[in-house]
This record gives structure tokens, C-alpha cells and sequence, in this order.
């Protein structure tokens, strides 16, 4: 994946929850891009982050949300979510 920032790089990985996604983008990119932050924000800062594939599956299984909910993998901080979305 293209690094999205400047002098940041990529996020810390398999820390989910221990560091501000959006400090940290702020940080690390190079210029101000209303659009992206609003995404940023939609997309990331607010949903729960798992540090596999497996581990957000498994969330969904133990909550019986099979069918109704999905995984993605997020651009910005590249941890994982959940999305009503099919994937």
C-alpha cells in the first residue's frame, strides 16, 4: 500500500486501540485534505479495531452477527472492521 503521509509513515502495527489514529495522521501527512480527513474520521476513529482478519471474525461469530456484519481491511490505520457492507 502507498504510504498516505509524509514524515509519519505507517501506524504501529497490532496495537489496536493503544495509540489516536487521528493524531497521528494528522501528524504524518503532508498537506491538508478536507476530504480525506472527513473519511479519515467517517471511516476509521470511530469503529472498534482488530489486529487480524481472524479476530474481527471472531467478534462477529460470539456476537451471532454471521450474514449481517463484514470485514475490511482499513486503508488508513490498517487494522481491521466491521461493516454492514458485503465485503
Amino acid at each position: 500500500m502507498p504510504s498516505r503521509g509524509g514524515k509519519g509513515g505507517k501506524p504501529p502495527k497490532n496495537t489496536p486501540g493503544e495509540f489516536d489514529v487521528m493524531k497521528w495522521w494528522l501528524q504524518s501527512r503532508d498537506g491538508v485534505d478536507d476530504a480525506q480527513d472527513r473519511d479519515m474520521a467517517r471511516s476509521c476513529t470511530s469503529k472498534a479495531t482488530y489486529g487480524s482478519e481472524a479476530e474481527a471474525r471472531a467478534h462477529i461469530a460470539m456476537n451471532n452477527m454471521a450474514g449481517a456484519l463484514f470485514t475490511y481491511r482499513c486503508a488508513y490505520c490498517e487494522f481491521w472492521h466491521l461493516t454492514k457492507r458485503r465485503t
